[in-house]
């Protein structure tokens, strides 16, 4: 079966995060009766593990989930649930692994590695990274290494790109719910005005930020207040985005958020709450692995990071980490109703799984 096969059939059963039932039974389908222990460490995850009784265990991790994006790409293999696409390239990502996990399971002779394959839930929702963590399968399975990939678009088509330390950023959604006072505006100073503290609280939170030198991206796209032209609103709800490329300018930039919204709570006699959702730590590679593997990979270094963010970043934290990115040129974006991309670059990630694999690496 071809990884163009796989990622057809994968790209037609979209599924959300921790609800992807078919996508797994399609896994569990495919490697039955393949020569790995399998297991499920949590509901719709799969992970193989090919013991090929050597020093060192390294793991391919690949995202399973969609998106909730009515598809009109009009393929002939396009989403058969309706509502939900695989509009992030998760089906490419899988049908690489999938693809890789038939060669391993033919070749045990040649790998110089224990192999672990992941895949794994929820990308797109509230980290499920974090599930495999808690799970401890890694642990227990002693991985040594963890890689993984991205279909990436305006990268040039078929190449391999990657960098040393931060790739892509820390992201959470923050949301900030003020509480006013509602009067008749003609009375309003006997009231507490939500939209006029949001407005203020989003132009000098905006104002502080602007000089910090850090990559950084901070941005609030929807504000929700009032009932009527001539009333103080009652409320203001603010949805924003956070973003940075280390810990510490993402945990600066949320410290002063907060500070703000105390010191305006105090001057207007209110209640702001501040409250963060999504929080993806930044994908960080070890640079020794990036120089390692450079001239073994054929790998295109990057001179800057995206603002992009992938909880593939949870793993950075627990094991050594190397995530790249595949090329898919500049025809489609990630996350639109169109997006597709030229299958032939799913071999560009197979082949460079086996040489993972079949590389026999040192302390």
């Amino acid at each position: 079966m071809s990884v163009a096969s796989i990622r057809k059939d994968l790209h037609q059963i979209p599924e959300l995060g921790r609800q992807e039932y078919k996508t797994k039974e399609y896994i569990l389908n495919f490697v039955k009766d393949f020569k790995c222990e399998i297991f499920t460490p949590t509901k719709t995850s799969v992970v193989l593990y090919f013991d090929c009784q050597k020093e060192h265990t390294i793991c391919f991790r690949a995202d399973m989930d969609a998106l909730p994006i009515c598809e009109k790409t009009n393929l002939e293999f396009q989403s058969k649930h309706n509502g939900l696409m695989h509009a992030c390239a998760h089906d490419g990502h899988m049908a690489m692994l999938l693809q890789f996990a038939l060669f391993a399971n033919e070749n045990l002779d040649k790998l110089q590695n224990n192999i672990v394959c992941l895949f794994q839930p929820s990308e797109e929702d509230n980290c499920g990274a974090n599930d495999i963590i808690e799970s401890k399968i890694l642990t227990k399975l002693n991985v040594e290494r963890i890689f993984g990939f991205h279909i990436w678009p305006n990268l040039n088509l078929g190449k391999i790109y990657t960098m040393p330390k931060g790739m892509l950023a820390s992201s959470c959604e923050v949301n900030i719910d003020i509480v006013g006072k509602s009067v008749h505006a003609a009375n309003k100073k006997d009231g507490i005005d939500a939209l006029y503290i949001a407005t203020r609280l989003i132009n000098e939170y905006y104002d502080q930020m602007k000089d910090l030198d850090q990559p950084h991206l901070i941005h609030f796209g929807k504000m929700v207040s009032g009932t009527a032209r001539n009333i103080v609103a009652s409320q203001a709800k603010i949805e924003g985005t956070l973003r940075a490329f280390s810990d510490e300018t993402f945990d600066l930039i949320r410290i002063k958020l907060q500070k703000l919204a105390s010191n305006l709570a105090k001057m207007y006699n209110t209640e702001i709450n501040v409250s963060y959702n999504g929080i993806y730590p930044a994908v960080i590679n070890d640079s020794k692995l990036v120089f390692e593997y450079k001239d073994v990979l054929n790998l295109e270094i990057l001179t800057k990071p995206f603002l992009q963010a992938e909880d593939f970043g949870c793993y950075t934290r627990h094991i050594k980490s190397m995530f790249m990115l595949i090329g898919c040129g500049s025809e489609h974006l990630l996350h639109t109703d169109t997006f597709d991309f030229d299958m032939n670059i799913l071999n560009v990630g197979v082949e460079a799984y086996v040489t993972l694999a079949t590389f026999k690496f040192s302390d």
